[in-house]
């Protein structure tokens, strides 16, 4: 995808240091190519060891930077749950989406100004997709009403999950019978939450892989993912972006990648 751009690359990500990733901007820079990076602060001297040839900007928010998206040329979308590093996507479980849509990239591009310049943008919806940027209540309170929502099954991937009334509401819809598969990172060892994630609901932790998912599947139907964990800094603090899609197609195979992590996470 990178390869193919013409005329602009926007990069917003927690951090950058995949090596490929900063050789590959730097001969479109040399190219030509408009190159944009946002990155989080805190991350900076990750991708200065890499040698990147083009401007790398922070945001001017105390917010943590925690998007993680690729818009080219105006009219390709990448956005998932990993960040753009070495980590990320060579070694953890995430998930990404290629999205080819100028309507969607012309959002995308106006969530990089609004995370830049520290402004909130309110929900939009895109045919069959919602969009979120956090920090927004709003998000997670959809978030809490579509699981709600549920039926038979919800099924999930999630690095860090802290949030009580996510939680509350995976419990509830327990109790109505709904069945709950998930699998979390060891991260949430010190969560004080863990305890009853793992009990009364089908809550696996890995032992072996990070898992860096940050992803929810109702009744084989609609997809909750993006870049913010189950967290109260993921829906309130944090620069993210969250997606609800309804798509049988897509559950499927959020689906068959929650079996996979679970299966060598064990």
């Amino acid at each position: 995808v990178l390869e193919s751009a013409e005329e602009e690359v926007v990069l917003v990500s927690y951090s950058l240091d995949e090596q490929e990733i900063v050789a590959c901007l730097n001969r479109l820079q040399r190219k030509g190519v408009k190159i944009s990076v946002l990155i989080d602060s805190s991350t900076v001297s990750r991708v200065f060891d890499k040698s990147p040839e083009f401007t790398v900007s922070c945001d001017t928010s105390t917010a943590l930077v925690h998007s993680k998206f690729l818009v080219v040329d105006r009219r390709i979308v990448v956005f998932g749950t990993g960040n753009f590093t070495e980590g990320s996507l060579r070694e953890d479980s995430n998930s990404f989406m290629i999205f080819e849509s100028a309507r969607l990239a012309a959002l995308f591009l106006d969530y990089y100004r609004a995370i830049e310049t520290g402004n909130s943008r309110g929900m939009t919806r895109i045919e069959n997709m919602v969009f979120f940027l956090c920090p927004s209540e709003e998000a997670r309170k959809r978030v809490i009403s579509e699981l709600m929502k549920a039926r038979k099954e919800i099924r999930f991937g999630m690095f860090a999950f802290t949030d009580p009334q996510v939680l509350a509401a995976l419990k509830f819809c327990a109790s109505r019978g709904v069945r709950i598969i998930g699998v979390i990172d060891s991260w949430n060892d010190d969560s004080p939450l863990k305890d009853y994630l793992t009990s009364g609901m089908e809550v696996s932790e890995s032992t072996s892989i990070t898992v860096h998912d940050k992803t929810f599947v109702i009744d084989s139907r609609v997809v909750i993912t993006g870049s913010a964990n189950a967290s109260l800094s993921g829906w309130g603090k944090n620069r993210e972006i969250v997606a609800i899609i309804e798509s049988r197609d897509l559950a499927q195979e959020f689906v068959n990648h929650f079996e996979y992590i679970r299966e060598v996470s064990k």
